[in-house]
């Protein structure tokens, strides 16, 4: 094979993946290390992707850029890997018979999917739609629902009414997802109805933790939540730079760095 046919195929891999492992790559290509690694290292030069320890992932748009709105069910097949990643990492920080939140977030469908998979003593408060299709049903989990206003393109409750529960309720630990984070302009959304929840749940939350795959920090959305003192740590893979997690640390949030898991 061609090194632009394989320059392709890799493309179009990341377009589907948003990331892709080297040993993936000679699998699907039937091609050596070495190669793999020179083509790689050829395509980033090229500005056609961004290396990462282990493998590659797809080019994303530069800081401040990322104001359009993109929907749930678009955002659910990207970075497919690194959200898992994050996910397995993330349940590492719950204890059974704990109270989670949730919000509608993919990656947070990706920890639902990791909870019922190993808690048998949980209450899970969500406005997704999604998680709680998840999560139904699922034995030991107790579900809780906050209704709303459903926004279909979200797969989610939202506006005013979707919050009047937790002012009744107290929860161990938020997981936050968002379109973007970054030192200087902290976490962010796209619309401005999608941070209403989110509030409340940090405010029920004795402490917030941000779930973000790597192609999120550094980048910033439309509408701002909060800044990153507010949240406990950030846990993203390892597409995260070392300059990135420097400034996220120098700024007093610690970064917690998820482990690659065979299978």
């Amino acid at each position: 094979m061609l090194s632009e046919q394989r320059y392709e195929e890799i493309s179009n891999l990341l377009e589907k993946e948003g990331s892709v492992r080297t040993i993936t790559l000679c699998n699907a290509l039937q091609t050596s290390r070495e190669t793999i690694r020179r083509d790689l290292e050829n395509m980033e030069a090229k500005g056609m992707l961004r290396r990462i320890r282990g493998g590659a992932m797809k080019l994303e748009p530069s800081p401040n850029k990322n104001l359009t709105y993109t929907s749930f069910s678009t955002r659910r097949d990207q970075n497919l890997t690194h959200k898992e990643i994050v996910a397995l990492e993330a349940v590492e920080y719950i204890s059974e018979g704990q109270a989670i939140a949730l919000d509608s977030g993919t990656t947070s469908l990706f920890l639902a999917k990791a909870v019922k998979a190993r808690f048998r003593s949980l209450t899970v408060v969500t406005n997704s739609f999604a998680v709680a299709q998840e999560l139904a049903g699922a034995e030991g989990i107790t579900l809780v629902l906050t209704g709303g206003v459903y926004r279909a393109d979200e797969e989610a409750f939202v506006s005013d009414v979707a919050t009047l529960i937790f002012s009744k309720i107290n929860v161990d630990i938020f997981f936050l997802t968002t379109c973007g984070i970054s030192v200087e302009r902290g976490i962010t959304y796209q619309r401005m109805d999608e941070i209403s929840v989110q509030n409340k749940m940090m405010e029920a939350a004795d402490r917030t933790i941000v779930v973000a795959d790597s192609s999120k920090i550094g980048n910033n959305s439309l509408v701002k939540m909060c800044g990153i003192e507010k949240v406990s740590f950030i846990i993203t893979d390892s597409g995260v730079s070392a300059e990135q997690v420097k400034a996220f640390e120098q700024a007093g949030v610690r970064v917690a760095i998820a482990k690659e898991r065979n299978g």
